[in-house]
């Protein structure tokens, strides 16, 4: 009879550290950009399209492609490879615009490939320090381990503001 309760007692305290566990993961929607893998909170992410003819602005600096009309609502473009490598994104069928949404604004970024949505436990991201290269300036918010990759999670704040303030 004891040792029924305890396997009860131990069952219960298993699904109590289960349920207490999910709280403790965060999603990341993960792509590819020239072959590093990058996150963006899930919560974040509006919609996944496919590359759309996009309209270029003149005047901008050239890592913003231009803008999409979504449904009636302008939406700037940015090209994070151009950004971060100076090199020129090519539009593939694999390639992807992540429309990303943060206080009311609406951001497209084109990546190479969207991967998939993994849960990462908190205790496995570790939050950035100013020590990382100057490309990447503050727009990586924390790396992650998934598999065998290093995620790097943007910070979609510091993008849309700095989308902001270039417009």
């Amino acid at each position: 009879m004891d040792q029924e309760k305890l396997l009860t007692s131990l069952a219960e305290k298993t699904k109590m550290e289960q349920e207490s566990d999910l709280g403790d993961l965060e999603q990341f929607l993960t792509f590819t950009i020239e072959k590093e893998f990058f996150g963006i909170r899930l919560l974040l992410v509006h919609e996944i399209l496919k590359p759309v003819l996009i309209t270029r602005i003149p005047n901008v600096d050239d890592y913003i492609l231009g803008v999409i009309n979504l449904r009636g609502e302008i939406i700037p473009i940015v090209d994070l490879k151009k950004r971060f490598h100076s090199i020129d994104s090519d539009i593939h069928p694999i390639s992807r615009i992540v429309v990303v949404m943060l206080e009311e604004k609406r951001i497209g970024i084109l990546v190479d490939e969207v991967k998939q949505v993994v849960k990462i436990q908190k205790d496995f991201i570790s939050y950035t320090t100013d020590d990382l290269s100057l490309n990447y300036s503050k727009m990586v918010e924390s790396v992650s381990r998934y598999e065998d990759h290093l995620v790097l999670n943007l910070d979609l704040e510091q993008i849309v503001n700095f989308v902001s303030s270039t417009k």
